[in-house]
């Protein structure tokens, strides 16, 4: 193992130790003081627009059991669940949770009269 990996292993143990307030941050940062690793000073906070594992496709899921539709509408649906996403972020990441779903097999792109419209399979 590299110690680029190692090192990068603490810091990830270290911050789930302080985030969580959990035991063993003592000697998480000995083990990076032995190893010559730098410690951050300040502890970045937790990213607010972080979904939990799944969140978008079960919220993509959601709207298409309504029935086949544009991204613009799923896009509105998870705006609606998700305000903190802002345009550009909320759009790329409906776009990648549908195309993801279509390699599973699990939805469909239909292009007809009215566009692109997506629907379960």
């Amino acid at each position: 193992m590299q110690d680029k990996s190692i090192n990068g292993a603490l810091l990830a143990l270290r911050k789930q130790i302080i985030r969580g307030k959990l035991d063993g941050l003592a000697n998480v940062e000995a083990l990076m003081a032995m190893r010559g690793a730098d410690l951050p000073r300040v502890m970045p906070a937790k990213r607010k627009d972080v979904a939990r594992k799944g969140h978008m496709t079960a919220l993509v899921l959601e709207v298409l059991r309504d029935g086949s539709c544009h991204i613009q509408q799923v896009n509105e649906f998870v705006a609606s669940k998700r305000p903190e996403l802002n345009g550009k972020d909320l759009h790329k990441r409906t776009r990648n949770t549908l195309d993801r779903l279509r390699r599973k097999g699990l939805v469909v792109q239909d292009f007809g009269p009215d566009g692109c419209l997506w629907r379960l399979d």
